[in-house]
């Protein structure tokens, strides 16, 4: 999965007065996001207007690249799922980004899309820390309804 992470930030309304806060909140969220799910995670965040030639860098499990002077993170974002050899999904709110992608044959989440399968593998996975809390009777019925429920 590869995010354009300014786009994502300001879609979740994300408090941009402080930009490294910022980053850390999406950073936190998509690193327990990866974990849950065991899915790799790639952020991209645009150094279009800054003096650097960019860097990257692993913040827990995720990746995070910030591009170079020049380079915005949508040219960086189109070139990778242009270039990989299956198709990627690419997390982004930007029309013009999103037909790109569309174009090189990846998938596109929205933020909000996002924003949703990280709930659902968050209730997924405390769901799974409620089951093994439970002890002897509680457990086996909990099991018992899983099991009911899942036919």
């Amino acid at each position: 999965m590869i995010i354009d992470g300014y786009n994502v930030i300001y879609a979740w309304g994300i408090d941009t007065s402080n930009l490294e806060d910022a980053r850390k909140e999406l950073l936190d969220a998509l690193d327990d996001y990866a974990g849950f799910t065991g899915e790799p995670i790639l952020v991209v965040f645009d150094g279009y207007r800054t003096n650097n030639a960019g860097s990257d860098m692993r913040f827990g499990l995720v990746d995070v690249i910030f591009t170079a002077r020049g380079v915005t993170a949508d040219t960086y974002i189109q070139r990778l799922a242009r270039s990989s050899p299956q198709p990627v999904t690419v997390v982004t709110g930007d029309f013009l980004e999103q037909l790109s992608v569309f174009g090189s044959g990846s998938l596109r989440l929205t933020p909000a899309e996002l924003k949703l399968l990280i709930c659902q593998a968050r209730e997924k996975h405390l769901a799974l820390i409620h089951r093994s809390t439970l002890s002897g009777k509680e457990l086996k019925q909990k099991l018992y309804l899983d099991a009911i429920s899942n036919n």
